[in-house]
């Protein structure tokens, strides 16, 4: 038996050492690439899967049809669902990799050695029977705009763009929701790197705390070269000059960052710098959970602590009753990218900032925190981001042809949007899973119409 293991064990690495080869000399993949690829592309089935299902209540089907989107290997996992543990196994051949959930923080892949996640002990928001923004009622719909909604998300997905949720928000109340079907009000759907911009409201609120200011600089122990001079405004707006790429591709930093590193702020912290801070605009997600470590190392005690503080400081005020933020294998929350919450919830947090930084009769950042927020940043080669938000002015043109340049937004991959138009005391929302670019200037153009 033990030598038919053997043998057995020897062809499989044989044979996979041949397909590597193959795809080396055949394909042009290089070999960091063909060295990294089971890892990273188990990782984000697991990982993926794994909220898909326990977050999201997505059924088995759609979840694989959702994550074969970002790259055809994608399609060759085999996903193992264990509800008891509630668990998912991808695999890819002889590699596998697991995702386990855990009330209230979400799912997070599994490494072999202490999980501090959990001990995080979840106490879960309950929406008030009230309207909202203070509850989860609404009763303000509008039957006009709602039958265009209707037919404007149709449209979508007669042009598959894969919409799951638009939602219309007028004078502080929702008039309109028109949801995909397997989604409604209460569905928590992943905003990607929608994320960062609620991050960066955590960073204000920390701000109006005296907790941090965005001049502070030497902002980590390690960084005592030319790193010492990035101040945390330029980790806000992504001027830092670290040597960060955002590209996906397996043996990038990105997905090491994502998809194979336990200690998300350990590993970018060692990243050097390119750029000198303020210089140069640079997308980056490893920016944004260097974020996040700041704000863990700004509250008490350890990472239970901290997550229960992130939510009754910043969630709990806000009534997100759906949301679901999900960390790293240390606990720390994932800034960039991980943040689950239904359409209403999303729209709390363009409301937020459409209200200058107060909602529910509480603040949660200063009025000047969301005034610069959305100005341009320094650099010389993309102004219009601001703190964690893409913005309508900065650059010779707008983002948005069609609509005021004081309109700003999150915005997050496969389409995700909250967009924030002031002028119209609107907020819109959409989620979806698209595989193309959205239109988004024609659609919301289109609504701002309707008033």
């Amino acid at each position: 038996m033990k030598k038919w293991f053997v043998r057995l064990s020897v062809s499989i690495s044989l044979l996979i050492a041949i397909l590597l080869a193959v795809a080396y000399w055949g394909l042009g993949y290089s070999p960091v690439y063909l060295v990294n690829a089971p890892s990273v592309a188990t990782g984000i089935g697991a990982k993926l899967a794994c909220s898909a299902k326990y977050v999201s209540g997505f059924d088995e089907k759609k979840i694989a049809a959702d994550i074969k989107v970002y790259s055809p290997i994608l399609s060759l996992l085999n996903y193992e669902y264990n509800q008891d543990n509630r668990l998912v196994v991808a695999a890819l051949g002889p590699f596998a990799r697991s995702a386990s959930y855990h009330e209230g923080v979400g799912c997070y892949l599994d490494y072999n050695k202490h999980d501090p996640r959990k001990s995080i002990a979840f106490d879960p928001i309950i929406a008030p029977q009230a309207a909202w923004p203070k509850g989860n009622v609404v009763f303000t719909i509008d039957p006009d705009i709602q039958s265009k909604l209707d037919r404007l998300l149709e449209k979508d997905n007669q042009a598959e763009h894969d919409t799951r949720a638009l939602l219309v928000v007028k004078d502080g109340k929702v008039i309109a929701e028109s949801y995909a079907a397997g989604i409604d009000e209460n569905t928590p759907l992943l905003g990607w790197s929608m994320t960062k911009s609620i991050n960066a409201l955590l960073i204000g609120q920390l701000e109006m705390n005296g907790m941090l200011n965005v001049e502070d600089n030497q902002l980590f122990p390690s960084w005592t070269d030319e790193r010492k001079d990035i101040q945390l405004k330029h980790l806000l707006t992504m001027t830092d000059g670290l040597a960060y790429e955002e590209e996906y591709d397996p043996g990038q930093i990105a997905t090491k960052m994502l998809f194979q590193s336990e200690d998300t702020a350990g590993f970018l912290e060692q990243v050097k710098t390119r750029h000198k801070p303020g210089t140069h605009y640079q997308y980056s997600s490893g920016s944004a959970n260097l974020l996040s470590a700041l704000v863990h190392e700004k509250l008490p005690g350890n990472n239970a602590q901290d997550f229960n503080t992130l939510v009754d400081q910043f969630f709990r005020p806000l009534r997100m009753s759906s949301v679901t933020f999900e960390t790293d294998a240390q606990g720390l929350v994932m800034g960039s990218s991980y943040l689950f919450a239904s359409a209403r919830d999303w729209a709390k947090v363009g409301l937020l900032m459409l209200n200058k930084g107060k909602l529910n009769g509480q603040r949660l950042v200063t009025e000047q925190w969301v005034a610069q927020s959305l100005l341009p940043n320094s650099s010389a080669n993309k102004a219009s981001y601001g703190y964690q938000w893409w913005l309508n002015k900065g650059d010779a043109t707008k983002r948005w042809p069609s609509l005021a340049e004081n309109v700003y937004a999150a915005m997050g991959n496969r389409e995700q949007r909250v967009m924030v138009i002031p002028d119209e005391n609107l907020v819109i929302v959409r989620l979806g899973w698209s595989k193309s670019d959205y239109t988004d200037d024609e659609n919301f153009s289109e609504i701002v119409s309707w008033f």
